[in-house]
């Protein structure tokens, strides 16, 4: 059973946001393009586990995606935890192209003449099983057996193992073997150590403590708020700005009209921004012509709201208000 789904990184869809609101030869667009590669990357990894654990039935384990748990003054995030039972299971997804030598100070990344050198996942899996133990030994959560597992994603991915390293011999696997590691951590473990109602316990922890991180992303890209391309964009040949006219907006390059095409402007402004705006922030971004313009279209969106009249504060929703990741950016200046 699914306790939180898999969903694309706040980061990814924010830097995607960046990349179709900035000049295409700006300064930082190459920036944005790589972190956007590796992000999407480990995405597409994790969506590559989530594929084979989905073909476990749903009585047998309570999946996470995406957990990200405070300890002391920092937070530790984990790809995905499975909860049974009997055990945990901490999995993390590498979905590099290559080669992958795994040694135990590093991971070194070989692909396309090119040598990158990384933390040992291995070791990043071990750390995180006992920063999760220290987390539920504070909470009083009873002993469990932790197990962890690095999952090679990409089956063309040429796997190295430094000689004599038995650990990641045994800890590293293919995504396309980790049901049969599953069932093998099954057979080991067979005296049950969580009831029903700890499990529920757990579960109701775990949602409580996650946390998912918030970036401004343009101070992590050092851009200027006056760098962003403002407005709405088309949805058909990624023109920015549309033109507004008569409560729909008219695309100058390419002649579509749309009645929603403003949506996707307000997600970008959230992704980018900040969770929050007024009628006056969002009329301004939007490039509408008056706050009547404005006023007519939002009460229709049921955001979350304070305040009356001029004070109104619109806040962004829990439920994401629109897949602006699925278009391709081709922005114009």
């Amino acid at each position: 059973m699914i306790e939180m789904e898999l969903a694309p990184p706040t980061l990814l869809l924010q830097a995607e946001a960046l990349e179709r609101r900035i000049a295409v030869n700006h300064r930082k667009m190459q920036d944005v393009k790589t972190k956007i590669r590796i992000l999407k990357s480990g995405y597409n990894g994790e969506k590559t586990m989530k594929y084979y654990l989905d073909q476990i039935p749903d009585h047998k384990y309570h999946i996470f995606y995406g957990l990200r748990l405070p300890i002391g003054n920092t937070f530790f995030q984990i790809d995905t935890l499975l909860i049974s039972p009997k055990l945990i299971l901490i999995l993390d997804a590498k979905n590099h192209s290559g080669t992958l030598r795994f040694e135990e100070n590093q991971l070194i990344h070989e692909n396309a003449g090119n040598r990158d050198v990384y933390e040992n996942p291995v070791a990043q899996v071990n750390r995180h099983k006992i920063l999760l133990r220290h987390l539920f030994e504070k909470y009083k959560v009873p002993l469990i057996p932790i197990e962890s597992l690095v999952t090679v994603c990409k089956p063309s991915t040429e796997i190295i193992i430094q000689p004599g390293y038995q650990e990641a011999s045994q800890k590293v696997i293919r995504a396309y073997n980790l049901l049969k590691k599953i069932d093998e951590l099954e057979e080991r473990y067979t005296d049950k150590k969580f009831t029903q109602k700890t499990i529920n316990q757990v579960i109701h922890l775990l949602k409580t403590e996650h946390s998912p991180q918030k970036i401004d992303i343009l101070n992590y890209f050092q851009i200027p708020a006056e760098d962003l391309i403002s407005g709405v964009q088309c949805p058909r040949c990624l023109y920015i700005p549309m033109d507004y006219s008569r409560s729909k907006w008219i695309c100058p390059e390419c002649l579509l009209f749309s009645k929603e095409a403003f949506i996707n402007g307000i997600s970008d402004y959230f992704l980018l921004i900040k969770p929050s705006f007024s009628n006056p922030e969002i009329r301004s971004f939007l490039h509408l012509p008056s706050s009547r313009s404005t006023t007519s279209f939002l009460p229709k969106l049921n955001f979350p709201h304070t305040g009356t009249k001029r004070g109104r504060i619109y806040y962004q929703p829990t439920f994401p208000i629109l897949t602006n990741h699925l278009f391709s950016p081709n922005n114009k200046q």
